[in-house]
């Protein structure tokens, strides 16, 4: 298994290291307190999608159909599904 982070948590890392000062130890934090941390997250998580939660769904929609597309691509091969 590589030690390298997924690209999802490398972008979720730079996003809070660009929120938070320089120098703050937010792993840390949410280390030492957990359920805060989890109740502060939901909380943020329920005001993001009343204010965009259309456009939340829509983007994750596209993200999962092109995913889907993707891997059947991969399964199947390009050739077959590429028109001539």
């Amino acid at each position: 298994m590589s030690t390298a982070a997924a690209p999802s948590e490398e972008t979720a890392h730079e996003v809070v290291e660009e929120i938070f000062p320089e120098g703050f130890d937010w792993e840390r934090l949410v280390r030492t307190y957990p359920i805060p941390a989890l109740l502060l997250a939901a909380g943020g998580g329920f005001v993001l999608a009343r204010a965009r939660g259309q456009a939340i769904l829509a983007a994750l929609g596209a993200f999962a159909a092109s995913r889907v597309t993707d891997e059947v691509h991969r399964v199947l091969g390009e050739e077959i599904l590429e028109p001539e």
